[in-house]
């Protein structure tokens, strides 16, 4: 019986020392699950506090697909116990940049996609070794479906693989990133020996570790770009102080072009400059935005939000957002309904 004894109170030893290792290997992401909200249709947030391996992402060479970046985030923040799936989609997309009469720059984007059912998570990121930032992650793209719902606990926690696929986002320092596809269906896949990120997670890194649109420039140069889908794309970028430019990569080389808007055609000086396959549309919106842009000396939140809001489609636009580099707040809108704003904010 003493036997029976001890081997029963060290097995309830080794569940309870279990239960603490698993408690903190699993802190952040238990905390973050708890934080998920829905704030409206089909519209979630969620808080992540703490490190989620972006340094460690990018020392093992970062990642070339979105199935590597699948893989890196199971592994490192779930310890290999869970897996994941991710997709790839077309979309289209608007952006603007402009500064108010105070000088506050402000920046308007809408994300533009055919299927527009898919949720959406809004993604506060509170890093140890970074800025804290607000991103947008359209979690269809990571193989969650158009009903999917936060019923449990480990529903919530599978969307901290968002962190790692934002499509538009802003820092603490007003650095505003956003992934629009840039014009047909050539990949960018460079190999020159650079740890690899594809488009989405390098708005994660820019969002994390750029402060303006020189650090960012700068951070773009010591990676190899890879497309997240089968078409190219271009990051719009700007910054607090005024900066606006278009990265765009043409025959596996990074070229900027400095200009406060962006839709869905090439902008940058090369062989494919003003080329689209959506050129009739891309062109128009970008008319739009830009003669709006030009008969106005300064635009409040609600110029830009005007903007973006010409060009949206209820068909198209799963989400716009206006950014303000100053406040540091995201003003969101679904579906092309300009009348139910939800409004967040950057805590750093």
């Amino acid at each position: 019986m003493k036997t029976i004894k001890i081997i029963v109170i060290a097995i309830v030893a080794l569940i309870v020392v279990a239960i603490v290792c698993m408690g903190c290997m699993f802190r952040h992401q238990y905390a973050a699950a708890q934080s998920v909200e829905q704030v409206g249709e089909k519209m979630y947030t969620m808080t992540y506090e703490g490190d989620y391996g972006l340094d460690e992402f990018i020392e093992q060479g970062g990642a070339s697909s979105p199935k590597d970046i699948a893989a890196f985030v199971c592994n490192h923040l779930f310890y290999g116990l869970v897996s994941a799936d991710a997709t790839s989609e077309k979309f289209g997309c608007s952006f603007i940049t402009a500064k108010n009469k105070d000088g506050n720059v402000l920046t308007g984007r809408n994300f533009d996609w055919p299927n527009c059912q898919s949720p959406i998570v809004v993604v506060h990121t509170h890093p140890d070794k970074g800025y804290a930032s607000v991103a947008t992650s359209c979690i269809t793209f990571l193989g969650f479906s158009n009903d999917w719902q936060p019923k449990e606990v480990s529903d919530k926690m599978a969307l901290i693989a968002a962190i790692y696929a934002p499509l538009d986002g802003m820092n603490e320092k007003g650095l505003v990133v956003a992934d629009l596809v840039a014009g047909d269906h050539t990949k960018t896949a460079q190999h020159t020996g650079r740890p690899n990120i594809t488009t989405t997670s390098a708005i994660r890194v820019l969002l994390d570790k750029a402060a303006n649109v020189k650090e960012a420039l700068a951070l773009l140069e010591s990676f190899d770009m890879h497309s997240d889908i089968d078409y190219s794309h271009h990051l719009a970028i700007s910054d607090a102080a005024g900066g606006s430019v278009v990265v765009e990569w043409v025959d596996n080389k990074m070229l900027v072009a400095e200009t406060p808007l962006c839709t869905n055609h090439y902008l940058a000086e090369s062989r494919l400059k003003d080329y689209s396959i959506y050129s009739e549309d891309s062109h128009r919106r970008y008319d739009c935005m830009k003669q709006m842009r030009d008969s106005l000396s300064t635009m409040t939140s609600n110029d830009v939000m005007e903007s973006i809001r010409r060009v949206a489609s209820k068909e198209m636009t799963r989400w716009s957002v206006v950014f303000d580099s100053k406040t540091l707040t995201a003003t969101y809108y679904q579906y092309g309904d300009f009348d139910k704003p939800y409004a967040t904010k950057v805590e750093n």
